[in-house]
């Protein structure tokens, strides 16, 4: 009898708490209906701001627990931070546009806790019009020959209501600049050269724009200046980057055991008479074989061959050119 009554209380006191075991608490569940805002175009250092709406479609309160912005500019404010059951926040993401221009893409990512959803991407794109545009980019770049110069245009836009003069331009001796006022105030075209005779090298330099732009009276443009030798390399060396021993030893992964450079003359054609690589872990294989004035040369490492460490070699290319009988390669890469 005292057995049956225990069992019947242990039944009671199950049955009492059972309801508490297996509920679940009330969960949240976030949704963005639109998480991309276009705001069009817009002119430099104009606000932009767009309210997104989150809402909460479960049954427990939503929390915002951060958000993570991917571009310079952009700020973001959350109200409120908790979302209650079937209720909505907004997220207002405003962008700085005083130092960006051109088509923008910025991305807030918000983190919440939905255990179904880390959080939400929200993206606002569109494109700032600069107040001085460059086009088709705010940089020179010019590949030219020691004894045939090269020259580029720039077409600079000025988008803003007051007119603009340029009044000089600064640049160093290996470049020759000159600026036409196509529509006065707001349209230039500026051409830069190579000068005839720069000695064959890589030239990193700039051009200045001084102009009675109050407040911002100097354009500086980055000059990249390749003038290259009439027979030459390109590129100039070839780099393996970091490679493992086990993945170059696999079939599939051929790619990555060759590089090509190109050989190359102007004006006539010449012959490669040989091609000597110091490292045995090397071959190297010319097209065409015949006289040409391009040619094209893989390097590829011998798998069987390689072992950990550096790998620094040279290679060097005979020619029957008088004036460059020999071109030197560099080589290099790390095996892990």
């Amino acid at each position: 009898m005292r057995d049956r009554s225990c069992t019947l209380l242990l039944l009671i006191v199950a049955a009492s708490f059972s309801p508490l075991i297996h509920a679940k608490p009330p969960l949240p569940r976030g949704t963005v209906a639109n998480d991309t805002y276009d705001f069009g175009s817009v002119r430099q250092g104009a606000p932009v701001s767009h309210a997104f709406i989150i809402k909460n479609a479960g049954e427990g309160p939503l929390r915002i627990t951060g958000a993570e912005l991917w571009m310079p500019g952009l700020t973001v404010r959350v109200a409120p931070v908790e979302v209650p059951a079937q209720g909505e926040a907004a997220v207002t993401v405003e962008l700085n546009t005083e130092r960006v221009a051109g088509a923008i893409e910025g991305k807030v990512q918000i983190q919440w806790n939905d255990p179904t959803r880390s959080g939400a991407s929200l993206t606002l794109k569109g494109y700032v019009v600069p107040r001085i545009a460059i086009e088709p980019m705010p940089a020179v770049f010019l590949s030219a020959f020691t004894a045939e110069p090269a020259e580029r245009t720039l077409t600079i836009r000025n988008n803003e209501p007051r007119p603009l003069r340029i009044t000089s331009v600064e640049h160093s001796a290996r470049l020759s600049v000159s600026v036409a006022d196509v529509e006065p105030g707001k349209v230039f075209i500026l051409t830069a050269r190579s000068v005839n005779g720069v000695p064959a090298g890589r030239y990193e330099e700039s051009l200045t724009l001084v102009t009675d732009k109050p407040g911002g009276d100097r354009i500086d443009l980055p000059v990249h200046l390749w003038v290259k030798p009439d027979l030459y390399a390109n590129p100039e060396n070839v780099d393996f980057g970091t490679l493992r021993v086990e993945d170059v030893q696999r079939s599939d992964v051929t790619a990555s055991l060759t590089q090509t450079f190109f050989l190359k003359r102007r004006g006539d054609a010449f012959r490669i008479t040989a091609i000597v690589c110091d490292s045995s872990a090397v071959d190297v294989t010319q097209s065409p074989a015949g006289p040409s004035n391009s040619f094209q040369i893989d390097v590829r490492l011998r798998a069987e061959a390689l072992r950990r460490g550096s790998l620094d070699a040279k290679i060097r290319v005979m020619t029957t050119d008088p004036a460059f009988p020999e071109v030197v390669i560099p080589l290099s890469g790390t095996l892990i």
